[in-house]
């Protein structure tokens, strides 16, 4: 019994406790610690491989040197910016040593075991045609920067190499330039030329040379071959010294130029000695080719930001000036990367489509490839004398395009012409108004009609007065081009303006031609030129930095506004760059014995004499300045433009305009051209402005719509016209930001020097 009771009392104690332990809430496991993931290492990006292949030994190693500078620099702006297809950029150099087998082996290199897909290079025609052959039935697209000769691009059938590119100018173009400017500027009837027999380049150019020269009319006595390894050419010289020709044409590279010159000199040879490209390079002996003209890719003194960009952000880096190699192969990386990217992907197959179709700016030219692979450029010419080389001229290739002339809005419309056609600046106005005439008849052609009346201003406060109130009220003009001078320009705008007519200044750089007094702007009122703050600093810095200025007097008419307020600028700035101006004097327009202002100057033994005047007074001031015994180097500003201006008096002075006629730009070489066919002389900065000023008032009008000086006040604000003499945007006060040039008078001459951005 007891048993049982002990018995049921576990049986029930055990279902109490399943009971309890059952409705009781199960404990959570416990979390076990996952590992942490590993960190994955960012995926590593493949550079895009580009080889670099030039003469970085041998003969020419210098062009190999410059191709790579050039190419480093294109390669690290893209890599600054991310690189391209989100890939960094990888050189891989070879050196062709300007030699056919070379070239072969390192183009066979880097396309079968560096597995590159895209070539720069070579330098040598004769090291780009082998890789040429090798790199173009394997798919793998070259640009060779400097190559020249025809066969780079295509085959010995004439078939073009599709892969294969140049950024350069090619030998029949430039054989052209040179025997045509042998003629036509040297007055060369006959012609030696001398050639390495094995130098595809330089036997290619030699042959084009000869047959350009020949087919101008001129004789080639002597077209006579040697080989790379000859050093002594008395044998060839001697023939050349008895044909006596006018010109020698030596179409190799510098090394051999070296030599041979100095043996042309040692033989006695008179002949002007002619070359190409291949003679760019700092190793060029001066000594032995002075007197020489060459041809060549490019110039410093191309006024183009992007060209003055380079050169400046090129000497910082190297410390030098680029040569045609930097310059070229700058440009040769830039559009093929530029290509690379526009496609979108690292297929030379596609690549090479896009960049077919390329439009690029570079640094020498615009690159735009014909149907071969090759793009159309324009030649520098250079003068080497008294150990240095200057720029001579651009030849472009012939039909350049002319400028699109702007639709007629339908209405005939009248203008007046107000240029001083009398008066001791008359040469001023007869630019200007011949300027005006060749504008307005080349848009006659295409469809306007424009009535002008002509003013003469004199340079003359109230003559431009009586003159500007008269096109006003009585000939009732809505737009005056005018005047010249600044003195006449601010009276004519002072009664245009309240008017409502549309006043357009070619020349005047007085800020107050188009503001008021009180700082407000004359919104009808324009000018086309630079202004005199800017020229005045142009010409101090010159002054200081280019001739070593410390001192300089400056000489003025007090009684006009242009000279008086360039004065003051020029001044300023001399003295804010840390020179000093003792001597600041004044005159009057009547004055003619400058004797006691020009003893203060001599005692004062300046380095420079700066004569912001008109040519006419300039004339006056220099030749007694010379009488003097004055050595100061004589400085003006744009006022000195004019045929005369008395070079013999001013010789060894300077002086800023406001264009060149050695700007490559087709729109410039068009209007020299056409100018000097109309009017029998080059055309002065007068002209060029008073040209611009013209089409940019008839495009406004054109764009306007309407014959209403409101409306086309508004669209010259709106503006953007690309002129001979520098592109045009007005800011807010009718002035556009232009470039100057600095130019050097020198043994009856007159001698660019170079341009001057703001």
């Amino acid at each position: 019994m007891k048993a049982m009771k002990v018995l049921s009392l576990l049986v029930v104690a055990s279902l109490l406790f399943s009971v309890v332990t059952g409705c009781a809430p199960k404990p959570e496991p416990i979390a076990t610690p996952k590992p942490a993931e590993p960190t994955k290492a960012p995926e590593k990006v493949e550079p895009l491989k580009i080889a670099m292949l030039a003469a970085m030994s041998g003969d020419v190693k210098t062009f190999g040197e410059g191709t790579k500078r050039g190419v480093d620099m294109a390669v690290a702006e893209w890599n600054a910016k991310g690189g391209v297809l989100g890939r960094p950029i990888k050189i891989i150099v070879g050196d062709t040593k300007c030699d056919a087998q070379e070239a072969a082996n390192v183009g066979n290199k880097v396309i079968t075991q560096d597995k590159v897909h895209y070539i720069v290079g070579a330098v040598c025609s004769s090291a780009s045609i082998p890789i040429s052959e090798i790199a173009n039935p394997a798919g793998v697209l070259q640009i060779s920067p400097p190559s020249t000769n025809p066969q780079v691009t295509i085959k010995e059938d004439g078939s073009n190499k599709e892969y294969i590119f140049r950024a350069c100018f090619l030998d029949p173009f430039q054989g052209e330039v040179d025997a045509s400017f042998a003629m036509q500027e040297l007055g060369a009837m006959t012609s030696a030329v001398l050639y390495d027999v094995g130098n595809d380049y330089v036997k290619g150019l030699a042959e084009y040379y000869k047959a350009s020269f020949e087919a101008l009319g001129g004789e080639v006595p002597i077209f006579e071959a040697y080989t790379k390894e000859d050093t002594d050419f008395s044998a060839l010289l001697t023939k050349v010294a008895n044909a006596n020709v006018d010109v020698l044409f030596l179409p190799d590279y510098y090394p051999k130029v070296n030599v041979i010159g100095k043996q042309v000199k040692e033989k006695g040879i008179t002949a002007t000695l002619l070359g190409a490209d291949g003679w760019d390079s700092a190793d060029l002996d001066l000594e032995a080719v002075d007197g020489a003209y060459f041809s060549n890719h490019y110039s410093v003194y191309d006024p183009r930001p992007i060209v003055q960009n380079f050169i400046t952000a090129f000497e910082a880096e190297y410390g030098m000036a680029p040569d045609f190699t930097a310059v070229l192969a700058y440009d040769a990386t830039n559009v093929l990367l530029q290509a690379i990217e526009e496609a979108g992907v690292d297929d030379p197959a596609v690549v090479k489509d896009v960049l077919a179709a390329i439009q690029f700016e570079g640094v020498a030219g615009e690159i735009k490839f014909d149907d071969v692979g090759d793009p159309i450029k324009k030649a520098a010419i250079s003068h080497i004398t008294g150990g240095k080389i200057e720029f001579v001229k651009f030849v472009a290739p012939a039909g350049a395009p002319e400028a699109a002339v702007p639709p007629s809005p339908g209405v005939p419309i009248k203008v007046a012409m107000l240029f001083p056609m009398s008066g001791d600046v008359k040469t001023y106005g007869e630019s200007s108004r011949n300027a005006v005439e060749l504008a307005f008849d080349e848009a006659r052609a295409a469809g306007w009609e424009i009535e002008t009346t002509l003013g003469d201003t004199k340079c003359d406060a109230q003559e431009a007065a009586n003159v500007g109130n008269k096109a006003i009220t009585q000939d009732k003009v809505n737009y005056i081009l005018g005047a010249v001078c600044s003195s006449a320009s601010i009276p004519i705008s002072e009664i245009a303006n309240p008017a409502g007519v549309v006043q357009l200044s070619p020349t005047s750089t007085n800020p107050q031609v188009t503001i008021n007094e009180d700082g407000s702007n004359k919104e009808y009122i324009f000018r086309a030129c630079f202004l005199d703050p800017f020229q005045g600093e142009v010409n101090a810095a010159f002054a200081i930095r280019d001739l070593g200025a410390k001192t300089a007097a400056v000489l003025y008419d007090v009684g006009n506004d242009y000279v008086k307020g360039l004065a003051e600028y020029y001044k300023a700035s001399f003295e804010e760059l840390g020179g000093e101006v003792p001597i600041f004097e004044a005159y009057v327009k009547e004055d003619t014995d400058f004797s006691a202002l020009l003893t203060k100057v001599a005692n004062a033994n300046v380095d420079v004499l700066f004569l912001p005047d008109y040519y006419n007074k300039v004339n006056v001031i220099a030749k007694q300045a010379k009488e003097k015994g004055i050595t100061a180097i004589l400085q003006g500003g744009d006022g000195w433009d004019s045929p005369l201006l008395d070079l013999e008096a001013v010789d060894g002075g300077y002086h800023s305009n406001h264009y060149s006629p050695s700007d490559p730009r087709p729109i410039v070489q068009n209007f020299v051209a056409n100018y000097e066919a109309a009017y029998g002389l080059p055309p002065d900065a007068l002209a060029a402005l008073a040209y611009d000023a013209a089409w940019v008032l008839l495009q406004a009008i054109s764009e306007a719509g309407v014959d209403d000086p409101a409306a086309v006040k508004d669209a010259l604000m709106a503006i953007e016209y690309e002129g001979v003499a520098g592109s045009i945007v007005f800011n807010e006060v009718g002035d556009p930001q232009k470039t100057a040039a600095i130019n050097h008078v020198t043994g009856g001459k007159i001698e660019f020097v170079k341009f001057v951005a703001p």
